[in-house]
């Protein structure tokens, strides 16, 4: 039996995509989904809702999905980026910077953990308007 990440990633496999519109999930180019997928699709209705949910206020944050409900990410300028993860049942966000082809971090920062969610994408919010802010200074 499949997980909700498993089953999204399966459809994005397959070159579908599921769309959340309200309380529904609509499959965009599923034809060619196997039925074992549609299936879990249904079974895991509510996981997969909540899933889609938290992509969308990610996205709406200027986030990008990396994994579906697992891990999002934005790039603040060529060498940091901000890392938003779910981590041992917690979520947890931090800004990396690298040299150029360097795979080891120069610097990190914790920008938040917390049990959820919302309150780690919060701070996250709130740490992209003090850069954009910072940005618009100089």
């Amino acid at each position: 039996m499949m997980d909700c990440i498993s089953i999204i990633q399966s459809v994005d496999r397959f070159g579908a995509e599921l769309l959340l519109e309200g309380n529904h999930i609509r499959i965009k180019k599923g034809k060619y989904l196997p039925r074992s997928i549609t299936a879990s699709i249904g079974d895991h209705k509510r996981e997969i809702v909540a899933t889609l949910e938290k992509d969308n206020q990610a996205k709406r944050a200027g986030l990008m999905i990396a994994i579906s409900g697992e891990l999002y990410t934005a790039k603040l300028n060529n060498v940091s980026s901000i890392y938003f993860e779910h981590i041992e049942g917690g979520w947890e966000a931090w800004r990396e910077t690298h040299y150029p082809h360097q795979y080891k971090a120069i610097s990190s920062k914790i920008i938040a953990t917390g049990n959820t969610f919302d309150f780690v994408l919060l701070k996250v919010k709130q740490y992209l308007d003090y850069i954009i802010k910072k940005r618009r200074k100089t």
